[in-house]
């Protein structure tokens, strides 16, 4: 769908630009990813703010001492939580960390990239939990995790309360997996869609029935103010 086409060439700009690639060269390889007409139009309108964001990231580099930067970083952990490789048959929970950094005093950060609309008050809490597993039982000597959202179109980053290593383990942990075992269990049963506020991001709700009624809620004829 173009909304996953267009994310994917934003990702792609963002991810040359931070290996190192100048913003404009990275914007025009990334833009030939997306086809003409109004899904360029929308790339470019939305990558705007890409210098802007890749310059404070710069500024943060010169400030912290940072120990490793991750870019499109993949990893996994079996049910024991020990790390192996992201498609080896004993993973249990993958993830791919949009962007991350290991700092040199034992925390770390973790930033995801979204080309969506910016919604305000959005509890990003839960959507990140999954990022705070990984990043703790992957990282074993970090002390903190720092979680963050970046809003690409706005060029900024909203931050969740930085989480204790021990809190993850002790609290999110449990949570997660709980979650990975419900999730299993309803393929068992046969899949269910959970409409949500997420599904106006989903790139599948054009054929998801449960979708549809989300989006598109019938309308009682006899109601005379209704269109």
């Amino acid at each position: 769908m173009p909304e996953t086409r267009i994310g994917k060439a934003v990702h792609d700009a963002l991810e040359r630009a931070l290996a190192g690639a100048t913003p404009v060269m990275a914007l025009a390889a990334a833009r030939e990813l997306v086809p003409e007409g109004i899904e360029r139009a929308r790339f470019d309108h939305l990558t705007e703010g890409m210098p802007r964001f890749l310059e404070r990231i710069e500024a943060f580099r010169r400030r912290r001492r940072v120990g490793r930067e991750l870019v499109e970083f993949s990893l996994a952990v079996r049910e024991n939580l020990t790390s192996t490789q992201f498609y080896a048959g004993d993973a249990l929970f993958r993830g791919v960390f949009d962007l991350g950094f290991l700092y040199d005093d034992g925390n770390v950060a973790v930033i995801d990239h979204k080309t969506g609309a910016r919604v305000p008050n959005l509890n990003i809490t839960e959507q990140l939990e999954g990022y705070a597993v990984l990043a703790a039982a992957w990282f074993r000597p970090v002390r903190r995790v720092w979680l963050g959202v970046h809003w690409v179109g706005d060029a900024e980053v909203d931050w969740v309360r930085p989480l204790a290593a021990a809190d993850v383990l002790h609290d999110l942990v449990p949570r997660v997996l709980a979650n990975i075992e419900a999730a299993a269990l309803a393929v068992d049963d046969g899949p269910r869609a959970n409409p949500g506020v997420w599904c106006e991001r989903c790139s599948y709700r054009s054929v998801c029935p449960s979708g549809i009624e989300f989006r598109f809620e019938p309308v009682d004829d006899d109601e005379p103010d209704q269109e």
